[in-house]
């Protein structure tokens, strides 16, 4: 008699990409799993309701505005998989990607959350340079709190039932609401790197017009959320990863005040140089040292 495959929730929001759906819920596909794909549209004003709603086998959603970590909540209450991956619509799975987690949390009952590896690819889906990432073997919840190792939702899995347990994606911190899931996790139970090539994630289009404001605000309040208590290895670790956020997003700040300034965009360039003092001060201080 033939083993019951395991049911793999795939919950994709999307907000004015449908562009990139078709391919998207395409990538969806496994040999050793079955799948349902839920897209939750965080109502969008593009063509991503018609392009839905013409695709076979799949549970579509329109929820009102309310931000990515809203319509994955959503996907995650419709979901009914013994495990759930959160794949952005600009996004997409790679072959066998699916199978590679399930094999993983198979293998690994204890673990909470599996997750591996993805390529970057450009907007025509063309593929891009891809830094390495290291491999971690143990002490996942410290190197977290060092950096996100995630670069995309879509490298990770999760066995449904302890993110549902953990409260799923929390509001206030929708740029960072899926580092935050990490962390949480990763502190209540143990997680798995299998390190196989899972996603291909695709650069924001946007990377260059701003946002790293939301982004620097959003990941330091998780860093506050989840500041850990007095410990030898722990603290250590979040302190670095606190600079490490400052540094990282003040500098994309500090760059786009610059071509604020360019632009003559003098008040959005002051609102942001204040973000940038009061966030990330070693920062500001350095910048003003460096025109001085």
């Amino acid at each position: 008699m033939k083993a019951t495959l395991p049911l793999v929730s795939v919950v994709i929001p999307c907000h004015n990409q449908g562009r990139y759906l078709r391919e998207c819920v395409a990538s969806a596909a496994a040999h050793d799993a079955d799948v349902e794909v839920i897209v939750v549209d965080d109502e969008s004003t593009d063509d991503t309701a018609a392009i839905a709603r013409g695709l076979d086998g799949i549970v579509y959603v329109r929820q009102n505005s309310q931000g990515r970590a809203a319509a994955r909540n959503c996907g995650l209450r419709k979901a009914t998989g013994t495990f759930v991956i959160f794949l952005d619509a600009c996004d997409r799975l790679q072959p066998g990607g699916i199978d590679a987690g399930v094999r993983a949390l198979g293998a690994n009952p204890l673990c909470a959350m599996a997750y591996g590896r993805c390529v970057m690819i450009g907007s025509e889906g063309e593929a891009m340079p891809t830094p390495a990432l290291p491999t971690v073997r143990c002490g996942h919840y410290a190197a977290l709190l060092r950096t996100n190792l995630l670069w995309t939702a879509g490298m990770a899995i999760f066995r449904r039932e302890a993110l549902v347990d953990a409260g799923g994606f929390k509001d206030g911190v929708d740029a960072a609401a899926d580092y935050d899931v990490y962390l949480r996790i990763s502190h209540d139970h143990p997680i798995h790197d299998h390190g196989q090539l899972v996603a291909a994630y695709r650069a924001p289009e946007d990377a260059a017009g701003g946002g790293a404001s939301r982004m620097l605000k959003d990941t330091l309040t998780v860093m506050l959320r989840n500041r850990p208590a007095v410990d030898p290895v722990l603290l250590p670790a979040w302190q670095e990863g606190y600079g490490r956020w400052q540094d990282y997003y003040g500098m994309q700040l500090v760059e786009e005040i610059r071509r604020d300034v360019r632009s003559a965009a003098l008040w959005r360039a002051l609102a942001k140089a204040i973000t940038l003092a009061r966030r990330a001060p070693a920062v500001f201080r350095r910048e003003v040292q460096r025109m001085a």
